[in-house]
């Protein structure tokens, strides 16, 4: 066949002219019945039809095919084919098929070709890929099935063939293009994106793991390798493993496994030999990957360095059990000092209490042998020794009486061991009965004027009154004893809010701004020279401050311009 003869199917005409041509030479037959006439006319057309059919088949299969020559001139392709090529089909025929195919291949396209025919007279099948370059093609990539034309019998040419020493130096070359140009496509995407990935995994500042789909690693990043000191070939499969601390192989190993056979996330930590031969402590997290269309793909896994917080942990927890071994020393010396409180509640209590009843009896027997009332009655200054004494020994009992009760009852308050009583209180008239019964009990030491300024329409207030009146007394109490006499102490109360708030306002004294902040310390005086101002226990403002905040109320001060005010501000309705 010469390079310009087609082959029949790119004239359909020639089957036309073959089935209608004239014997070249005449036979002597016999006589053919209807039957036999009829018989073959339906054989033929039939013939016709299915020649017909796969011509069509030919034509519109979806890949490219080709008859070559042994140089690469396409004798013929189907009309999918060059369609897909971009070219009508009188376009490629007579054209070298190199022409078609990108520079950089057509070397190896012909030398491909030349292994086939090599390879003649056994039928040979190559299977390749290569890149196009047809400026209006759709493909860009194809994978070539070539093979070179046998005969009916499976020889490559037929003996019968009167041109068979002419087709025996000429093979046909038949050739199969299949579109693979979105598979090169998506091998090229993934390809860039597996570089990207690790370029970033590279420049990542953390140590960074791939493993695949039979568990088994095949990536680590610089930083990975930077931290051991190994190449990626040492690490890759399991041997990782081999740096990882003997005593947590195991454990990291039986992770991995249960991980992996669950598809699941996985930490764990473990420690990890550094290039120095260091181990270091580090946090491995895991997650499984999949493909696009849920395929399961291996792992991929991120490290950091945790040693620091490791050291960390374990000086923490060496500081909670310090810290505890302390809390079970507090409590044990709490357990001694209740114990204590309970020793001096008694222990004190009762001698003290027998001495101030002893003070009265004694004050009883005077005043009948020597009219004592009447000594005491009169001024300091005029009075006799025994009076001085007696009055020295009863107010400095008085003193260590009220120094005790004000130290226990700072300790209930403390461990909240003291109880309160709520009660609803009518303020004006409660106000009214504190204020008088504080008179009555120091008509002889307070001598300034009490006067009482009441807010109208007050509402009730919900409070402990045992409470509320121990920090009256004690306010009043010390108004009194720092006060210089004939000056006044107003008591009020008034609406704040949805707080009630009380006052103890003393004038002709003032506090220092100095000292301001410590009144309320346990065992605080103030210093000064003053004689109007007299010793106490050091505890009356620490017990007045505490029971304000165990009512959940809140106590101010204020000092200037010759004028003290104590302001406290309580809830009206308290739920303790």
């Amino acid at each position: 066949m010469s390079r310009n003869q087609q082959s029949i199917w790119h004239d359909p005409r020639q089957q036309d002219d073959i089935l209608s041509g004239t014997p070249a030479r005449l036979e002597l037959v016999p006589e053919r019945s209807p039957d036999v006439e009829l018989c073959t006319t339906e054989t033929l057309r039939r013939t016709q039809e299915e020649l017909q059919w796969y011509r069509r088949l030919y034509e519109n299969i979806p890949s490219v095919y080709f008859s070559l020559d042994t140089t690469g001139i396409i004798l013929s392709v189907n009309q999918f084919g060059a369609d897909c090529l971009g070219y009508t089909r009188e376009e490629l025929l007579n054209q070298s098929v190199f022409n078609l195919f990108a520079r950089s291949e057509q070397q190896r396209l012909a030398d491909a070709f030349m292994g086939l025919l090599r390879g003649a007279p056994k039928t040979e099948i190559a299977n390749w890929e290569f890149c196009l370059d047809c400026p209006s093609s759709k493909i860009l990539w194809v994978k070539v099935i070539a093979r070179l034309l046998p005969s009916g019998d499976g020889n490559f040419l037929p003996e019968s063939n009167p041109s068979e020493k002419f087709m025996r130096k000429n093979p046909v070359i038949l050739m199969v293009c299949e579109d693979i140009t979105a598979h090169k496509q998506a091998e090229d995407a993934l390809r860039e994106s597996e570089q990207r990935f690790h370029t970033m995994a590279d420049t990542a500042p953390v140590m960074l793991w791939m493993a695949g789909c039979d568990g088994l690693f095949t990536f680590f990043n610089k930083s990975w390798l930077k931290f051991t000191g190994r190449s990626i070939k040492q690490q890759q499969a399991l041997g990782w493993l081999k740096e990882v601390h003997p005593q947590e192989q195991d454990f990291c190993q039986e992770t991995y496994d249960s991980a992996f056979h669950a598809r699941a996330k996985f930490e764990r930590e473990y420690r990890l030999k550094r290039h120095d031969g260091e181990y270091r402590w580090i946090l491995d997290t895991g997650v499984p990957r999949f493909t696009p269309n849920g395929k399961f793909a291996g792992y991929i896994g991120c490290c950091i360095d945790i040693t620091e917080r490791k050291l960390a942990e374990v000086a923490l927890k060496r500081s909670q059990e310090g810290i505890q071994a302390q809390l079970e020393e507090m409590e044990s010396l709490n357990r001694l000092k209740d114990e204590f409180l309970s020793t001096v509640s008694h222990e004190l209590r009762t001698p003290l209490t027998n001495m101030k009843m002893a003070i009265q009896m004694l004050g009883i027997a005077l005043n009948r042998e020597q009219n004592f009332l009447s000594e005491m009655a009169k001024p300091q200054a005029e009075r006799s020794k025994a009076a001085r004494y007696f009055e020295i020994l009863d107010n400095e009992c008085d003193r260590e009486i009220n120094l005790i009760n004000n130290f226990l009852d700072l300790q209930r308050l403390d461990t909240g061991a003291k109880p309160l009583v709520l009660e609803t209180i009518p303020v004006q008239d409660w106000l009214y009965r504190v204020v008088d019964l504080f008179k009555a009990r120091n008509r002889n030491s307070c001598q300034q004027k009490l006067r009482l300024s009441i807010a109208p329409n007050l509402p009730l207030l919900a409070c402990d009154p045992f409470s509320l009146e121990r920090i009256l007394i004690e306010l009043l109490t010390n108004a009194c004893k720092f006060s210089p006499p004939d000056a006044e102490i107003t008591v009020s109360a008034q609406l704040k809010s949805q707080y009630l708030q009380f006052q103890v306002i003393n004038s002709g004294v003032e506090i220092p701004s100095s000292e301001l902040p410590h009144i309320f310390d346990k065992f605080y005086r103030i210093p000064s020279n003053d004689p109007w101002k007299q010793g106490g226990t050091g505890l009356g403002l620490a017990l007045v401050q505490k029971i304000t905040k165990y009512l959940r109320g809140t106590i101010e001060v204020e000092s200037g311009s010759n004028r003290t005010c104590f302001a406290i501000q309580l809830p009206l309705s308290n739920e303790l």
